[in-house]
């Protein structure tokens, strides 16, 4: 089920969403049906777009006031840093969010953040809702850790000094760490359940990199090699959803399926 798209205003700071994409339409459609769900009403949509496919079917559901989209040539040189430094570019908000076009994005993302991010310049989530489109994991997301936390969870406020480095993946990290000397907060485990990093075969990360959040920490490592040798993954800890967090997941399988993603 698509989720309802929700009224725009002027009510506290303009959230500008970044998407780099190119040649993803099926993927950017969700996306975009969760940048018009967000409860946050002051916010808008930037889209940096270096590939071949028209996005217009998707993008004149975006108010015009709301959305910039910036189409341009693809060429071999130009990395993803630097696409997403032409978005931040682009941004005419004063807090920036990250807005992958292949995630998905719990209505209240946008709204939560915001009161987190408080006086910070940043904040971001030490863990992520992970969901593989490969068989066995259709129906078993996973609370994913990731090392100084989840990089496509960011949302700051703008700063034209800070920028993307020129690299082709893991530009993001990098992104992110830049902005722990300028004072950051984390949001609570629990608010997993606001976005879902989705593997589905195209990803700039392999499937090896998705996988391997189900057991990084040491502790996660030995109890799931436990599990795993006793035959009870089933009861495993990172496997085990508050009931915000299944019910983000069901919202966004049952999105998914309607969009025939999987």
């Amino acid at each position: 089920m698509t989720p309802a798209p929700q009224p725009f205003a002027d009510d506290g700071p303009r959230i500008s969403c970044l998407m780099v994409t190119a040649n993803r339409m099926n993927l950017a459609e969700r996306s975009v049906d969760c940048f018009l769900a967000q409860s946050y009403p002051n916010r808008e949509l930037i889209v940096v777009d270096d590939g071949t496919q028209d996005y217009a079917p998707v993008l004149s559901r975006v108010p015009a006031d709301r959305l910039i989209h910036h189409r341009l040539v693809k060429e071999p040189a130009t990395t993803l840093g630097a696409l997403r430094n032409l978005s931040l570019d682009l941004a005419r908000g004063d807090v920036i969010a990250q807005w992958d076009d292949d995630d998905w994005f719990d209505p209240e993302r946008l709204a939560r953040q915001i009161v987190v991010l408080g006086n910070h310049a940043a904040c971001w989530c030490p863990v992520a809702l992970m969901h593989l489109a490969e068989p066995e994991w259709l129906t078993r997301p996973y609370i994913g850790w990731f090392q100084g936390g989840v990089p496509s969870t960011i949302l700051h406020r703008r700063r034209d000094d800070i920028r993307y480095p020129l690299e082709r993946r893991g530009e993001d990290s990098t992104y992110r760490d830049a902005w722990r000397r300028l004072g950051f907060t984390l949001l609570d485990e629990g608010e997993a359940a606001l976005l879902i990093r989705c593997f589905h075969g195209g990803n700039t990360w392999e499937r090896a990199h998705f996988e391997k959040r189900i057991a990084l920490t040491p502790r996660d490592r030995v109890e799931w090699s436990v599990r795993r040798l006793l035959g009870r993954t089933e009861d495993y800890s990172r496997f085990r959803l508050t009931l915000r967090q299944r019910a983000s997941f069901d919202a966004f399988f049952a999105h998914s399926r309607a969009l025939g993603l999987f």
